[in-house]
C-alpha cells in the first residue's frame, strides 16, 4: 500500500507540471511547480523512515535558498507525513500555525493510509492547489480510475498555425503595394474606418481597414502581436476560433471607433486586442501556460496595451478597447459551446 500510494501520488504531481528537484539531504522525493512568482514544494515522507522533523526543518532552509536564488516572492511547502499509525507527538506536530506573512508558507498535513482520510489540523487548510485530490486519488485502489486520470491533457487542437502566418503574409503584402502604387491618404480616406461609416452604409470599411497601416512600426507592431496572440489562439483553440476571434473582435473595434473615436481609423490592432483577451480568457479558464505564456503575463500586456493607448491622442482607444471585450465575449460563448464539442471529437 505505501510504495503504491506514493507511486500513483508522484505521477498525479508529474501530470499536473510538478517536476523532480535533486535534493542532498535525504532520498526522499522532492516536487516543485511555480505559478507567476509563487512556487511550490510538495515533499512527503513515511514516518518510519528518518527523523521527519529534522527532515522537514531542513527541507525549509533550503527552500529559503531557492526562493532567493530563483527571485521568488513567495514559497509554499507542503510537508505531508504518511503513515498508518499517528501518534499522540505525531498529531502535534502537525499542528502547525499557518503563517502567511513570512515569505516561505508551511502547509503541515497528515496521511492516514489505514483509514484513508488526510489529517489537517487547526489554521490548516483543507484543500489547496488540488493536493487534497491527488493524495485522496492516490489512496483509492482503483486502478483503472488512477490511470484514466493520469492520462495527458490535449489542449492542443491544430497542429500548425498556417492561418496566423497567411494573415502575417497579407497585411505585409497589402502594405507594401499601398506604399508602391497609392497615395497613403486617398486609401486611408476610402478604406478605413469613417466617422460616418454607418450613414453612408459603407460597411466594407469594417473590413477593409484591418489591413491598412499608416506605416512600418505600425504594421511591424501588429504582426508581432498577432503572431504572440493569433498562434496560441489557433494552436489550442482552433482556426474556427481564430478565425471568429479576429474579424468579429475587428468589427466591434471598427463600431467602436465609428461610436466614440469620431475620426478615421486604421490598423488590425482591435482585432489583435480581441486575440490577446481571449488567450488571457482560455488560459485562466484552463489553468495553463500557452507555450510559456501564463495568465498573469498576458494580464501585464493587456495592461501595458490599455493604457499605453491614452498616451498618444493618434492611437484608436476606443477601437482597442472594443475588440478587447469583444476577444472576451467571443471566446466565452465559444468556450462553452463549440470548444469542449470540437475537443471530445479529436
Amino acid at each position: 500500500m505505501n510504495s503504491y500510494f506514493l507511486s500513483n501520488f508522484y505521477n498525479y504531481l508529474l501530470n499536473n507540471d510538478f517536476f523532480k528537484i535533486e535534493n542532498n539531504f535525504s532520498n526522499n522525493n522532492i516536487y516543485f511547480k511555480n505559478i507567476g512568482s509563487n512556487g511550490y514544494i510538495v515533499a512527503p515522507i513515511f514516518k518510519s523512515e528518518e527523523n521527519y522533523e529534522n527532515y522537514f526543518n531542513t527541507l525549509e532552509q533550503n527552500c529559503r535558498l531557492f526562493l532567493k536564488k530563483h527571485n521568488l516572492s513567495k514559497m509554499f511547502i507542503f510537508k505531508i507525513l504518511i503513515s498508518d499509525n499517528f501518534l499522540e507527538e505525531d498529531i502535534n506536530f502537525l499542528n502547525c500555525e499557518l503563517n502567511l506573512d513570512d515569505n516561505t508558507v508551511n502547509i503541515v498535513w497528515g496521511v492516514d493510509l489505514l483509514n484513508k482520510k488526510i489529517i489537517t489540523k487547526a489554521n490548516q487548510p483543507t484543500k489547496f492547489l488540488d493536493i487534497e485530490k491527488y493524495i485522496t486519488m492516490s489512496m483509492n485502489n482503483n486502478l483503472s480510475n488512477v490511470r484514466e486520470s493520469l492520462k495527458p491533457k490535449n489542449y492542443i487542437l491544430s497542429k500548425n498555425t498556417y492561418i496566423t502566418y497567411s494573415l502575417i503574409f497579407i497585411l505585409i503584402l497589402v502594405h507594401m503595394i499601398i506604399n508602391m502604387s497609392f497615395d497613403k491618404s486617398y486609401v486611408i480616406y476610402n478604406y478605413g474606418v469613417s466617422p460616418n461609416l454607418l450613414e453612408d452604409k459603407q460597411f466594407y470599411r469594417l473590413i477593409t481597414f484591418l489591413f491598412l497601416h499608416s506605416g512600418v512600426t505600425h504594421l511591424l507592431s501588429n504582426i508581432l502581436s498577432l503572431y504572440i496572440f493569433g498562434t496560441r489562439i489557433e494552436k489550442y483553440l482552433g482556426k474556427l476560433a481564430f478565425c471568429l476571434i479576429f474579424l468579429i473582435g475587428g468589427l466591434s473595434s471598427g463600431i467602436f471607433s465609428v461610436l466614440f473615436t469620431k475620426s478615421y481609423s486604421i490598423g488590425a490592432s482591435g482585432a489583435i486586442f480581441a486575440l490577446e483577451s481571449a488567450t488571457l480568457y482560455f488560459s485562466i479558464k484552463e489553468k495553463i501556460k500557452l507555450d510559456g505564456l501564463d495568465y498573469y503575463t498576458i494580464a501585464i500586456f493587456s495592461i501595458i496595451g490599455i493604457l499605453a493607448s491614452f498616451t498618444d491622442s493618434s492611437i484608436d482607444n476606443a477601437g482597442h478597447i472594443g475588440g478587447f471585450i469583444m476577444g472576451i465575449i467571443i471566446c466565452y460563448i465559444y468556450y462553452k459551446t463549440m470548444y469542449k464539442k470540437y475537443k471530445n471529437n479529436l
